[in-house]
């Protein structure tokens, strides 16, 4: 199963939004990643019209 990497564009960085951006980053890395994996979402068959 592939995996999703988010990354938050920084607009004048300092140390703190550094760090807030870098955590909220992995968080919504974490989240994206866990609802791709969720089995209640899992696509079986033709879920893309492909």
């Amino acid at each position: 199963m592939p995996t999703i990497t988010l990354r938050l564009e920084l607009h004048n960085p300092t140390k703190v939004k550094q760090d807030m951006y870098e955590r909220m980053t992995k968080v919504n890395t974490a989240f994206a990643n866990w609802l791709l994996n969720h089995p209640e979402l899992k696509c079986e068959g033709d879920c893309y019209g492909r």
